[in-house]
């Protein structure tokens, strides 16, 4: 059995089910999208490869919006929907304002299911009060469109508001970028992220796989920049960060990343990368995150090294970054962790550890 990571930085959250996003609002408030662990309800999915017997999926309302105030309280504001089945729990994904208000992307949604979409699933909510709105339904956009023309799937994930005042949604499932108009939910089609080729295609290794997008961030160059995590085999170096001109034409921005799962902009003006960690049998190998800055011209240097499962950050003003960690262990082990002038922080040398 693997050794227990142990991680520095501070604890600023704790007791979480496999938190997905983190953002943090101008008066320090930290607020945290939580997966869940699904709940009493049932329903059907058919099985993995060459299994004629259908995966079982469990759901209810157990995903959480969790504020911690700056003096370190930690409440649960919403419930929201999570779905578990045999790769694990989806629920929240991640948070973002806009306007004085806060948008979550919720939830995970295909056409193979045994039963109709459950409310707030693969969907964008408003917070209002202690409760959510539905102010975009994202899987009839994609079940009415399929862009990718791969089948029906719907993942909102990666969430960021744009230099336009529109909230940007990346869809983990459907392989598109997408707009959304938080005051009509008016939904458009940005780009669409074709299959990325496998280096090593073979007996269980298909040629290429979806290309999966997850963050999205912006520059003072108003494009957006969206991280891809292709699906398996995980190849390590075979994610990458693409640059989305205003017309929705892509290039490659950075590319020999890994397992890369959020992108945000840094205080200083750099992108950061979350790399989840390196693929093995059994998923990510524990303490084989890390965090990657990005500086112009896609030059990377590795910032943290030695995270578990690390799936989100988010930065204050002073540069102090808020990573999610444990986005894929087991519930109740997520936290949320402050390493402060992580903006500051030297590139890491192959001898160094995390700081």
């Amino acid at each position: 059995m693997s050794a227990p990571v142990v991680h520095q930085g501070t604890v600023v959250a704790q007791g979480l089910n496999g938190p997905q996003g983190v953002y943090v609002s101008a008066d320090g408030t930290v607020w945290i999208a939580d997966s869940g662990t699904g709940g009493p309800g049932t329903f059907t999915t058919p099985g993995g490869p060459g299994s004629a017997e259908p995966t079982t999926n469990s759901y209810g309302d157990t995903a959480r919006l969790v504020r911690v105030s700056p003096s370190g309280v930690m409440t649960d504001v919403a419930m929201l929907p999570s779905v578990a089945g045999a790769e694990g729990a989806e629920g929240a994904s991640r948070v973002m304002e806009l306007g004085g208000k806060l948008y979550i992307t919720s939830g995970h949604w295909a056409a193979d299911s045994s039963i109709e979409r459950l409310p707030k699933t693969a969907a964008l909510l408003r917070l209002d009060g202690s409760s959510t709105t539905e102010i975009a339904n994202l899987w009839t956009f994609e079940k009415a469109n399929d862009p990718d023309k791969q089948g029906a799937d719907s993942h909102p994930y990666g969430l960021a508001a744009g230099p336009d005042s529109q909230l940007w949604v990346t869809d983990a499932g459907g392989n598109d970028l997408l707009r959304v108009d938080p005051m009509t939910g008016a939904i458009t089609l940005v780009t669409v992220f074709d299959n990325l080729p496998n280096a090593n295609p073979g007996p269980g290794v298909p040629p290429s796989s979806q290309a999966v997008p997850t963050g999205i961030a912006f520059l003072n160059d108003g494009a957006a920049y969206v991280s891809l995590l292709p699906g398996f085999p995980f190849t390590p170096g075979s994610s990458k960060v693409v640059r989305v001109a205003s017309d929705g034409s892509k290039t490659d921005y950075a590319t020999g990343l890994t397992m890369t799962t959020d992108l945000r902009t840094g205080p200083d003006g750099n992108l950061y990368a979350v790399e989840l960690g390196q693929f093995g049998e059994q998923g990510p190998a524990p303490g084989s995150g890390s965090v990657i800055r990005i500086k112009a011209g896609g030059i990377k240097e590795t910032v943290l090294s030695g995270l578990d499962t690390p799936t989100s950050l988010a930065f204050n003003g002073n540069g102090d970054a808020f990573i999610t960690v444990g986005g894929a262990a087991a519930p109740g082990t997520g936290q949320v962790r402050r390493w402060d002038k992580l903006t500051n922080k030297a590139a890491i040398t192959p001898s160094s550890l995390a700081q």
